[in-house]
């Protein structure tokens, strides 16, 4: 019984991993999420299709990691922060979740701002909320479904819900916790003021664990629907970006993970709590005792990337062949993509500035420019993004402006590919280490599973000793210059197209 369980709950799949004790991933199970059908603009979940779709990602992980289910000794769940799931006292949903980019929630927190509550909530629990948040999502089911409300027994993450379905345990965890602002930083528990500002019923809130700890055990019903061994422990576990930082081994001070996927999320952890009411910026806790972090993530990421890939082919088993492709064109175009400018808010941006209505726009496209001059606007855009989100998050320490910040990012996603790396380096203006890990929330969960049951040291030690940076990505001293100038444009072009073509908020 030497070997981790990691399971890692995103909003398009789910996977399931196997690693022994020193980081190394033995078997990988997957699956897909699939949204609920309804109003166009709606994006609503049946969680218990995530159930379905983790007990075949365990089973397959299991049969290809070949070990035999008394080897497991932990397991560990994360999943997507933010969006509650309302459980009956049966145990069954009360109704479907809604997830972070359903259009309502821009309503809904609009309504909020304007009753005064938004304001307080940020005040007191030391985070700025944004319509995928819960505020909003809970303030939109009081006015569209009070019904199911009633219904609820338990107010659970999403995590938890796959977590109670593993163990019939209920339960939460401190960083999913306070990613609900529901907990007034530095406390670790329920703040009885924020839950009356939104009208939560505090009894229908678990009780909060720490993410490392052991909260159940796998039940007889769930052993035989995954194939796991009854008694197995079943640790708390924590948020999926939290936990992907854990895989990253970014747990000190003044480190940075970056995660390239259908958003662009750069999360950094501090040793002390950091504040952020002014800034577009989150802080939850960490998932490493007594430390916290604060987050920016832009809407643009590998999304806009595969929005434009779907319009140049025609699709097809080589996805990642396509992929290849654009970042080779754009590899063979000039920093600076001979003066084109893309901006990559095709779903909207949330940080560092607050506009679910902006737009994406190509700016001075010419005769000349080709498939690889789009390719590699929209790194750059998307690059330019990310480099406003680490100002945002630099903003929260502005005694520190030059504040060093070591950045970490995996293997997958967008970064998997070489351009677009180095493109992000440059416009950075500082190196990016390319963590080697393919699933770094499932090993994140997996450090939690092993220190809870004592296979491994504390969350820190044990992380940076499994996280091996694999490569150095470092800026090109000839190009940081040309990107100031150019991430300049950018953002004074969209503040100058704000107004007249973007009006859900303010840039």
């Amino acid at each position: 019984m030497q070997h981790l369980l990691g399971i890692d709950l995103g909003t398009t799949g789910l996977k399931a991993a196997v690693f022994d004790v020193e980081g190394a991933l033995l078997g990988l199970g997957r699956s897909t999420n699939e949204y609920l059908p309804g109003p166009v603009g709606w994006a609503e979940q049946d969680p218990r299709t995530w159930w379905d779709g983790c007990r075949r990602a365990i089973r397959q992980a299991l049969a290809q990691s070949g070990l035999q289910p008394e080897a497991i000794a932990g397991i560990g769940v994360c999943g997507f922060h933010h969006c509650p799931v309302f459980l009956a006292a049966d145990g069954e949903p009360a109704r479907p979740t809604v997830v972070t980019h359903d259009r309502r929630l821009g309503a809904a927190l609009a309504d909020l701002q304007r009753s005064g509550l938004l304001d307080e909530i940020v005040r007191i629990s030391g985070s700025q909320v944004v319509t995928g948040h819960f505020p909003s999502i809970y303030h939109l089911l009081q006015q569209e479904d009070p019904g199911a409300l009633e219904r609820t027994r338990w107010i659970l993450l999403a995590k938890d819900y796959l977590r109670f379905r593993l163990t019939g345990e209920v339960g939460t965890e401190i960083c999913d916790a306070t990613g609900t602002h529901l907990v007034a930083l530095p406390d670790q528990t329920w703040s009885e003021v924020l839950c009356s500002l939104l009208d939560v019923p505090r009894g229908k809130l678990p009780e909060i664990g720490q993410p490392s700890a052991v909260a159940g055990y796998v039940s007889p019903e769930a052993a035989q629907e995954t194939g796991l061994r009854a008694g197995t422990p079943v640790a708390y576990g924590g948020g999926d970006s939290h936990c992907a930082l854990v895989g990253l081994g970014v747990v000190g001070s003044g480190e940075a993970g970056l995660l390239l996927g259908t958003n662009s999320t750069l999360r950094a952890s501090f040793d002390g709590l950091v504040r952020a009411r002014e800034q577009m910026v989150w802080v939850q806790q960490h998932v490493v005792p007594g430390h916290y972090t604060a987050s920016a993530s832009s809407m643009a990421g590998s999304s806009v990337l595969s929005w434009f890939k779907d319009l140049c082919t025609a699709g097809g088993p080589d996805e990642a062949g396509a992929y290849r492709q654009l970042d080779s064109l754009a590899g063979q175009v000039p920093p600076g993509s001979d003066g084109l400018l893309f901006h990559p808010y095709l779903f909207g941006e949330r940080s560092p500035f607050y506009n679910p209505d902006a737009g994406g726009a190509f700016l001075a496209l010419r005769h000349w420019h080709g498939r690889g001059h789009l390719a590699r606007s929209i790194m750059e855009g998307v690059a330019f993004s990310i480099a406003n989100c680490l100002e945002a998050i630099r903003g929260l320490v502005p005694e520190q402006q030059n504040w060093p910040v070591t950045i970490r990012t995996g293997q997958s996603g967008g970064s998997q590919l070489p351009v677009w790396r180095q493109v992000i380096a440059d416009v950075l203006a500082q190196p990016l280490d390319v963590v080697a890990v393919d699933e770094p929330g499932c090993l994140g969960a997996a450090v939690l599973a092993g220190v809870s049951v004592g296979l491994l040291e504390d969350v820190e030690t044990a992380a940076q000793r499994i996280a091996h940076v694999g490569d150095r990505i470092r800026p090109d001293a000839a190009n940081i210059d040309l990107y100031k100038n150019r991430r300049d444009l950018f953002n004074e072009t969209y503040r100058a197209l704000e107004p007249r073509l973007y009006q859900g908020g303010a840039g």
